[in-house]
């Protein structure tokens, strides 16, 4: 332990150079909707920002045997740290960080003439409904890489461009009314439950690429 703390020191002491302490406030969009952050440069080779993006999108979509209306809900905040390799020579970064939030996709199942198909078996829907929920965990590692944001930026307005990966294994919670259940079947519930589980695992690796204007100061 003592040598892993030795080992980060060494590497901090190395990445601070001459110290830039500068700030920075920006704004963005892209695949985490529209957001502002704040960044402070620490050394002249990294620096820290915090930021929250959001956007609200209703859609329509299909699982297992069953058509969703739904609204996909991404509000969260950010935390990273970026890395400079060559500040003076280009201001491309490699970001490592934390998406804190409650991100999470709410549906509910559409009867098709009064009836549903769960695992392939047709029960009548009587007037109740069949809810879903897919909710990412509250905390979710990023990666990432791109260009601005440098340390060593003069004052003044300049462009970026974050691009990176976001990892977190969806839940999914399937709320089935009773009467339903005992007419499908338990065995088709927990398919239909398994198939909307299996549609939600291909997006634990959510794309994240946004762009930006920001002012540092």
């Amino acid at each position: 332990m003592k040598k892993l703390v030795a080992a980060l020191v060494a590497v901090f002491a190395a990445c601070s150079g001459s110290i830039a302490h500068a700030s920075e406030v920006y704004g963005q969009v892209g695949t985490e909707g529209v957001g502002i952050g704040y960044g402070y440069s620490f050394a002249s080779m990294a620096n820290v920002r915090a930021e929250f993006n959001g956007f609200s999108f209703s859609h329509g979509f299909n699982a297992g045997g069953l058509h969703y209306d739904a609204t996909l809900n991404l509000y969260h905040g950010g935390i990273y740290g970026d890395f400079f390799p060559a500040p003076s020579v280009v201001p491309f970064h490699l970001t490592a960080g934390l998406l804190i939030g409650g991100d999470n996709l709410d549906g509910t199942a559409t009867a098709m003439s009064g009836t549903y198909t769960l695992n392939g078996t047709m029960v009548s829907a009587a007037g109740e409904q069949i809810h879903a929920k897919v909710t990412l965990p509250a905390v979710r590692p990023y990666i990432g890489i791109g260009f601005g944001h440098s340390p060593i930026a003069k004052k003044g307005f300049s462009m970026f461009f974050d691009a990176g990966v976001a990892y977190g294994k969806p839940h999914v919670s399937f709320d089935v009314p009773s009467d339903i259940v005992a007419e499908a079947g338990q065995a088709n519930v927990n398919a239909e439950q398994q198939q909307l589980q299996d549609k939600a695992n291909n997006w634990r690796f959510y794309p994240i690429v946004k762009i930006g204007v920001s002012y540092r100061f």
